[in-house]
């Protein structure tokens, strides 16, 4: 629920923190407010704001969504997440706000198995299928079929506004542009590497898209960057949008991993797995394109 507030004479020149604080008195610690702004609940004046730092003036409007966010502390090891597994794969259904790291979905699957190594990489809200190898064989045939940009993988993306086109291709060459609130932010440079993007309209809301997305390469943000570029960002994505048209407010962006397709590494066969949505992903497109 959103809870919304206007900045009187008496709290101008307050600090965005100080400011929630005294409106929400004892119900949130400053800690709990401070995670609601950087975690992209907090609009000042209907932009995005994730600095708890800002100074506010007379008669801004002060907005929170106040809602249970998911942390990396609190996810736990889920055996119905594992999609595939044989003695040399394991690839799980990663959710939403845990980092593709050592210290991360490593860690969590290591309840599981142990001495997994790390294929590929989602970003730390990008939930769906994510690859995972067993022994450094299986890893170095891998990394050969990345190289060779044979692992074909398909996202899907719920965008805000609506796409007029019903497909399209993105090519250009991202780098790292600049970095904000602690992130590094990537876009569009003269020499950065070429970024190949495919999409799909699958179907339209009043104020939202759904795409089907196909990344050739694998740069940083690609998806994110790509989809941003072309003025449709991923609904949740205050890295790269500011303000939305759309009003449906996710805790994290929708971007979903939904299939990986790859030549088995012991067969030779083409194999593809799917990944379900997450609950939050299923309820926007619900209440989006109902």
């Amino acid at each position: 629920m959103w809870h919304q507030w206007t900045v009187t004479c008496s709290t101008t020149g307050i600090k965005l923190l100080a400011f929630l604080a005294s409106q929400l008195k004892k119900s949130y610690s400053a800690k709990q407010i401070k995670k609601l702004i950087e975690k992209n609940c907090c609009q000042v004046n209907g932009q995005t704001e994730r600095f708890a730092s800002t100074w506010l003036g007379n008669a801004d409007q002060v907005a929170l969504l106040i809602k249970k966010l998911p942390s990396e502390q609190h996810l736990k090891f889920d055996l119905s997440a594992v999609l595939y597994e044989d003695k040399d794969l394991l690839i799980y259904n990663k959710p939403a706000a845990i980092n593709c790291d050592e210290s991360g979905i490593v860690k969590l699957l290591s309840a599981y198995q142990q001495n997994l190594l790390l294929m590929h990489r989602l970003d730390r809200d990008t939930t769906g299928a994510l690859l995972l190898v067993k022994n450094q064989a299986t890893y170095n045939y891998f990394l050969e079929q990345f190289r060779q940009l044979k692992v074909k993988k398909k996202y899907q993306a719920i965008v805000d506004k609506k796409v007029v086109e019903t497909k399209g291709r993105i090519d250009n060459q991202l780098g790292k542009k600049q970095t904000f609130s602690g992130q590094s932010i990537w876009g569009a440079v003269p020499k950065g590497k070429r970024a190949i993007t495919h999409w799909q309209l699958v179907k339209r809301g009043k104020n939202a898209s759904l795409l089907h997305c196909f990344p050739i390469t694998g740069r940083t943000h690609q998806l994110r960057v790509h989809l941003a570029e072309i003025g449709h960002p991923i609904l949740g994505d205050h890295q790269y949008c500011q303000k939305f048209f759309c009003t449906y407010y996710p805790s994290h962006y929708l971007l979903h991993a939904s299939s990986l397709s790859f030549a088995h590494p012991i067969t030779d066969e083409p194999f593809t797995i799917k990944a379900e949505h997450s609950s939050e992903f299923c309820q926007a497109e619900q209440e989006l394109f109902s």
